[in-house]
């Protein structure tokens, strides 16, 4: 029982995680610019968002940690995607909402 309480909470904690994530209206746009399926840097991103490379880099770093979004390191450059297909759905399920 108590695993399936604490299961609960860590699903509970992620949903409520995810829309802490997507809470904010700069993480929101560069999530949105991800839609394209391209993978962007964080200038790009920061530029997108029309926020600084610092507060960009934050919002990444909030995204990463709720499986939003990856990056793929190549040379001296990161490169953002969204974290999938469904993060992909999730998106679009919540435009078709607002």
């Amino acid at each position: 029982m108590a695993n399936l309480i604490r299961k609960e909470v860590t699903f509970e904690s992620s949903i409520a995680a995810i829309g802490a994530a997507m809470s904010d209206i700069s993480r929101v746009k560069i999530l949105s610019a991800l839609m394209d399926g391209r993978a962007w840097t964080a200038t790009e991103l920061s530029s997108v968002a029309n926020i600084s490379a610092s507060t960009a880099s934050s919002h990444l770093s909030k995204l990463l940690d709720c499986q939003l979004i990856t990056v793929v390191a190549q040379g001296k450059h990161r490169y953002f995607r969204l974290a999938g297909k469904d993060i992909a759905e999730l998106m679009e399920s919540m435009m078709g909402i607002s």
